[in-house]
């Protein structure tokens, strides 16, 4: 497969589509995935509105009419598998999961899984910086294949969000990425970050923010929680208090790390992000 098929599979059905409607603005997409995949080849501005004419190399790898040279793909140091999962998985709406599964050669009577799906798209993507040529097999169906049926708990990685509002800033996660919690509607529970500042700036008034809690019917005991003063190379463990309200469903409850006026200092990613999937148990 080609990167060009990759992307042209993928862009039609992601949300970033949505925000950049125009075909010639698939650029951006391109520079988003980038990132999210851990490269600083194409620098990212928070907060600033991208056109086509700021993305004309991101466009022409789109198209095809480049390809990833040696340079780009030396740019990925390490290549971030979570940081790009994460990225589909915001950025793919639940309507559309089918549609990319479709798009990738996965037979439409397989079951339809979402982070699985996107840690294929992940792992794909990683095969085409590691490939010699311009080329690389198209292991999506296989690689999905494989994740529905092994405990995706046997790779654990290091979580480093790939875009910072601090230049020099940096998070690393210790405690498992994006977990799932399977609770009984009335249950409580807790969920603990255990994390590490692994950047060179001093964490001062920074907090953790439950950041659609308006939207998500779980509820935490606190929707801010302060994190200590934290030096570089100091960890970090918080815990925070869940109820999940007598609500049976699916839910992504998504806490972003902000500063002291409320700015979100790793933007675009899911690092403190988790899942609770509650259903009703009858107990005696």
């Amino acid at each position: 497969m080609l990167v060009k098929t990759y992307f042209e599979r993928l862009y039609p059905h992601i949300r970033t589509a949505v925000y950049y409607p125009s075909r010639k603005n698939s650029g951006i997409f391109v520079m988003l995935c980038f990132c999210a995949a851990g490269s600083n080849h194409f620098p990212f501005t928070k907060g600033k509105r991208y056109t086509s004419e700021d993305v004309p190399l991101q466009r022409k790898l789109y198209d095809g009419s480049r390809t990833m040279t040696a340079d780009i793909k030396s740019s990925f140091h390490p290549f971030n598998k979570d940081g790009l999962s994460a990225f589909y998985n915001e950025n793919i709406e639940d309507s559309k999961i089918r549609d990319v599964m479709l798009a990738f050669g996965i037979p439409p009577i397989t079951e339809d899984k979402k982070d699985c799906l996107c840690r294929a798209l992940a792992i794909q993507f990683k095969a085409f910086v590691e490939s010699n040529t311009e080329e690389a097999d198209d292991i999506v169906v296989m690689e999905y294949q494989k994740l529905l049926t092994e405990p995706q708990d046997k790779e654990v990685e290091a979580y480093h969000p790939a875009s910072v509002l601090y230049p020099g800033d940096q998070v690393y996660l210790k405690s498992q990425f994006r977990p799932t919690y399977q609770v009984n509607i009335y249950d409580k529970f807790n969920h603990t970050w255990e994390f590490e500042n692994a950047g060179t700036q001093v964490w001062r008034g920074r907090k953790l923010f439950f950041s659609n809690h308006d939207a998500v019917r779980p509820r935490a005991s606190a929707n801010y929680i302060d994190i200590p003063d934290t030096p570089p190379h100091k960890g970090v463990k918080i815990t925070v208090d869940m109820d999940a309200r007598g609500f049976e469903g699916k839910s992504e409850c998504k806490w972003i790390m902000v500063d002291c006026d409320d700015n979100d200092c790793f933007p675009n990613s899911n690092t403190f992000t988790f899942v609770v999937s509650t259903k009703f148990e009858y107990q005696k």
